[in-house]
């Protein structure tokens, strides 16, 4: 990991109040205006009183963002972490994210295509193709949308017919790697100004950017293939109905994380040709000499994805009001073998499941009142029903015996990871959501309104099945431990105390002898039945009052008070006990937000500036902590988020447009209590880490994007985009540098991007060649400390250098 100074962060700024200050007598073009429905009504974002991003469907072509992970370069205070590669994304948003990769939770980012609601993590980037734009909601969404989410939402419009013109268009691309990229497509009115169709598809392949040793094929491929259907129906000036169908998926080898052994052998004289350092099977990557992007893995498996999606919307549009029904199905299931010990031994590794089914239906009218008072009101119906199935094959090579040296610890687990075999977990669960909403827009006068936002909303959890069993390498029964372990031992072993601490507290406690009759695995006979089922129910009040205040037509000021909760959650790792609800189940999540802000239009709509500041107070954030190979779902207590934003456009002159954003957190957990995975021999010891700071909340986050048309002529025009993203350091873990976690983050860094296009003046075609990451930066999206249990850090790199050209073709 590289540190970087933020000198050039300074220089930059300097040169941005230059650019600034010369902008008054430039005689340049009007900035586009964004249209967003972000508040279920059409407006411009000047016009949105809440922190919101928005980018046209031009936009999202010029910075190349390919998947919903490249969007967050673009947003001030996002993040995103990838510990699947791009297919599974785990956004954060001013320090609101989730530490857990188990595919059954749910963010608290909302992601949102054609405003339907999608939980499943790994359907996040099936929809990223023919997008119309693309809005970020910064804050809690306690109020309008579906499901309640405690950090933003993220929405995706694709682009629907259209009844004059045809927009029909084919993109043609290749690039390094192997990559080849087709997209296009094709509309048609099928009745005048009533019945329209558009087709879509996506395209994409890549041979992969990690260098498998020993193999022919590369790691972290891409083979995506996606195809959109959409019909709309205007029978008469006041209906509006569009049918889209949406189907994708992806089938290609899956990232490969990067092994960093942290048993440290100095001292035993056994270090050998391993530089000081193993994991548990003795593999050191750091005597093996591998680039950054070069692994030894021996079981680079598959990561195959498909999303179904399909929604209707409905709209009647009255003098005085507007009835809009969404209706949404999706199915969306997930298959992916990963080698997460990351080596040439099998210590770890992950078979994942999961196959998620599900509905919504949001019905909502919105008047259009003539006076002071207007007024949003729904219902939201919403169900999920998944079915999940993990393998975790552990240690089918044995232990090095030199941990033992190192770690004396671990000496009493060595005989039960002898022919351990494999994890088998299997977990289904259902859950509804109902709700009902209302937001009043109350305008005093012409400068002076209110919005006044309550909403209702009943959560209801099932966990209707839950089995894990422990299986032989060759799938062969050997004992139930969910249900079947009646031990009261909520650990795959009771070990013999056989090192110097354990000795002494059984010395302490002699009735510590009474677990020794019980010394082995704790689980019981095999059987595929399910522990009791549980069932959890939630009523919870949400919502926002917001005033906000016109100075001029160009200057808006705002400030807000909101409320978001993130629904509880069943623990979707391994245990080993059955649980009754309240350590099975994490409670929801709760933020307070307070926020004040403005946006002003300026030099005749030329410059826009929005800026933001805000405070959080965050309660019972849910966490994922693993110790060993156990995971344990955790409400964290408290937490405080105060922030800063602003972004910036400026025509500059007629040729130059200026783009920038810039985020500032200040996080701290003001309560959080986990377990001490340095000690292993003691389950019951615990840390304070109160103080530290949120992972992926870096105090300082920069872009900067540069367009200048470098040739003007009459068949058309060339344009240069560069752009820059600055993340400052972060942590991967709530531990920060406290117990061994000292490396699970990122140093500070920037990526550099280009793109230079040449456009047809008459809009039949564009040329675009492009780099991302031109100076190959090295780092990493996404950490997590396996030291515990395999004696290790895991870690997933962001993308090396990549080029590329296209050709698109309108029709």
């Amino acid at each position: 990991m590289k540190h970087r100074s933020r000198t050039r962060t300074t220089q930059g700024i300097s040169l941005l109040c230059c650019l600034i200050s010369a902008l008054p007598a430039a005689a340049a073009p009007m900035l586009e205006e964004v249209v967003v429905t972000a508040q279920r009504r059409a407006q411009s974002t000047q016009d949105v009183p809440v922190a919101i991003t928005g980018l046209s469907g031009d936009q999202v072509d010029k910075f190349g963002l390919n998947n919903a992970s490249d969007v967050s370069a673009q947003v001030p205070n996002m993040q995103v972490s990838s510990p699947y590669g791009d297919i599974q994304p785990i956004f954060s948003i001013r320090g609101v994210s989730m530490s857990d990769y188990s595919s059954n939770q749910a963010s608290p980012i909302g992601v949102y295509v054609d405003e339907a609601y999608l939980a499943p993590v790994y359907s996040h980037g099936a929809n990223f193709f023919d997008v119309e734009r693309l809005e970020v909601l910064r804050g809690p969404q306690g109020t309008l949308y579906g499901k309640n989410t405690t950090g933003g939402a993220i929405n995706i419009i694709t682009r629907q017919p259209e009844f004059q013109g045809d927009n029909s268009n084919l993109k043609l691309g290749i690039g390094s790697y192997g990559a080849t990229v087709l997209e296009g497509a094709a509309e048609r009115e099928l009745i005048r100004d009533s019945l329209a169709v558009r087709i879509s598809g996506s395209l994409k392949r890549d041979d992969g950017y990690v260098d498998i040793k020993g193999q022919k094929t590369n790691g972290a491929q891409t083979d995506f293939q996606g195809g959109r259907f959409a019909l709309r129906w205007q029978p008469d000036d006041r209906w509006d109905m569009t049918l889209r169908y949406t189907s994708s998926g992806n089938d290609a080898l899956s990232s490969v994380a990067r092994n960093e052994a942290r048993t440290d052998l100095r001292g035993t004289g056994l270090e050998g040709d391993s530089n000081g350092f193993i994991d548990y099977d003795g593999y050191s990557r750091g005597a093996r000499n591998l680039d950054f992007h070069e692994t030894e893995a021996n079981n680079v498996g598959a990561l195959i994805t498909n999303t179904d999606l399909a929604t209707f919307t409905a709209q009647y549009s009255a003098d005085n009001f507007t009835l809009t029904s969404v209706s949404a199905y999706y199915d969306a299931d997930y298959d992916q073998d990963v080698d997460t010990d990351a080596s040439p031994n099998s210590m770890l590794e992950i078979h994942w499941r999961s196959d998620t089914v599900g509905y919504s239906q949001d019905l909502r009218i919105a008047s259009n009142f003539s006076g002071m008072f207007n007024i949003i009101a729904g219902v939201y119906y919403g169900v999920e029903n998944l079915a999940m199935h993990n393998q975790y094959t552990v240690f089918e090579d044995n232990p090095d015996i030199r941990v033992g040296f190192a770690k004396p610890d671990t000496v009493p687990i060595y005989p039960y990871l002898l022919d351990y075999g494999i994890l088998d977990q299997r977990l289904k669960t259902e859950k509804d959501s109902a709700a009902i909403y209302s937001q009043m827009r109350l305008d005093f006068s012409a400068r002076l309104g209110m919005d006044i936002g309550l909403r209702y909303t009943r959560d209801d959890a099932t966990l209707s099945y839950l089995n894990i069993s422990r299986l032989s390498y060759d799938g062969d029964p050997r004992g139930s431990y969910v249900p079947g372990n009646n031990t009261g031992v909520d650990d795959a072993y009771i070990t013999l105390p056989l090192s110097p601490n354990s000795l002494l507290e059984l010395l302490e406690n002699p009735q510590e002898l009474l677990n020794l009759a019980n010394a082995g695995y704790t689980h019981g006979p095999y059987t595929r039945d399910s522990a009791p089922e549980l069932n959890a129910s939630e009523g919870e009040w949400t919502g926002k009052v917001g005033i906000d205040y016109r100075l001029s037509e160009e200057w808006m000021l705002y400030a807000s008070y909101s409320r978001g909760y993130r629904a509880g959650s069943y623990n979707g790792g391994v245990y080993y006990e059955v649980r009754p609800l309240d350590t099975a189940y994490a409670s929801p999540e709760y933020i307070d937000a307070w926020e004040t802000g403005f946006k002003a239009d300026l030099f005749d709509r030329r410059m826009r500036l929005n800026a933001a500041a805000f405070f959080y107070d965050y309660t019972d954030q849910q966490f994922i902590n693993v110790v060993g190979f156990s995971n344990f779902l955790e409400n964290a207590g408290g937490s405080q988020i105060a922030g800063l934003e602003a972004e910036l456009w400026a025509r500059v002159t007629e040729r130059l447009t200026l783009q920038v954003g810039l985020g500032y957190l200040e996080t701290e957990y003001t309560e959080l209590d986990l377990a001490n995975t340095e000690t292993i021999a003691d389950r019951d010891d615990r840390v304070d880490l109160s103080g530290n700071e949120l992972i992926s909340a870096p105090k300082l986050n920069t872009s900067v994007s540069v367009d200048y048309d470098l040739l003007l002529t009459d068949r058309g025009f060339l344009t240069l985009n560069l752009n820059a993203n600055f993340q400052d350091d972060q942590w991967f873990s709530a531990y920060n540098d406290d117990n061994g976690y000292g490396e699970i983050r990122q140093d500070a860094y920037w990526l550099y991007n280009g793109r230079l296009s040449w456009f047809a003046n008459d809009e039949s075609y564009s040329i675009a060649l492009w780099v991302k990451n031109i100076l190959d930066e090295e780092y990493d999206v996404y950490g997590i400390n396996l030291q515990a249990g395999f004696g290790h850090d895991n870690y997933m790199g962001g993308k090396p250098r990549t080029w590329g050209a296209e050709l698109t073709l309108r029709f």
